[in-house]
């Protein structure tokens, strides 16, 4: 018969396989999301603040998810809270995402946040810049970089001009930060940083401290 100590180790030991198996799981829900993107909702007890939660890139079918849950929720709640982790995705789709959010804010309040040791790269940045109030937790990652271009159904990016990658990027400043009250001395700082192709990461704390004016409260 087992002594105490030998069952002690193996349940010590059942529980440490569990735990790994646990992080592993999330892990993989993670990467999985990533790719396909998922919306969960939840309201509030009297209905009057809806949490959309979008984990996944910025693409479809991010807009009609968040068309969805407005349409069920525009009648009893007055505040959306749109939380966001993202690698980025896609300027064409970020575009309709933030045309629908602007579109919400004529009638309703609209929050934006970045939870803990989550990340806002890339098209991300415009969607959560259209939050009315705009946190994030201090651990919280931001990433900039330069407009690319993709081949359609390809995740591999076209050879063109530098010419055109500072237009294309000129204008996604121009449409999405400056609108939102960002400067432009601290615009053309990141914009020299990205200079060549790289990609520039902040985290919420280093862009309050900045006055960026993209992160307006920390937590």
């Amino acid at each position: 018969m087992p002594s105490q100590n030998l069952n002690r180790i193996l349940w010590v030991s059942l529980l440490l396989l569990i735990a790994v198996l646990a992080v592993q799981t999330r892990d993989n829900l993670e990467q999985f999301f990533a790719g396909v993107g998922r919306l969960d909702v939840t309201a509030d007890a009297d209905g009057d603040t809806v949490q959309l939660y979008w984990r996944g890139k910025i693409d479809a079918p991010m807009a009609s998810r968040i068309q969805d849950a407005f349409d069920k929720h525009r009648g009893t709640a007055q505040r959306f809270v749109l939380s966001l982790s993202s690698p980025g995705g896609s300027l064409q789709h970020g575009g309709q995402v933030v045309a629908l959010l602007r579109q919400i804010r004529r009638t309703h309040r609209l929050d934006t946040v970045i939870e803990r040791n989550r990340r806002c790269a890339s098209m991300c940045v415009p969607v959560y810049l259209q939050g009315q109030t705009r946190r994030a937790a201090e651990s919280a990652r931001f990433m900039f970089h330069e407009v690319s271009f993709r081949e359609q159904f390809a995740e591999k990016d076209i050879d063109v001009p530098a010419s055109a990658k500072q237009s294309a990027t000129d204008r996604l400043f121009e449409t999405y930060f400056t609108p939102a009250g960002v400067p432009d001395a601290w615009i053309r700082k990141v914009r020299a940083d990205m200079s060549g192709g790289n990609d520039v990461w902040k985290t919420a704390r280093e862009l309050v401290d900045e006055d960026a004016a993209i992160v307006q409260d920390v937590f």
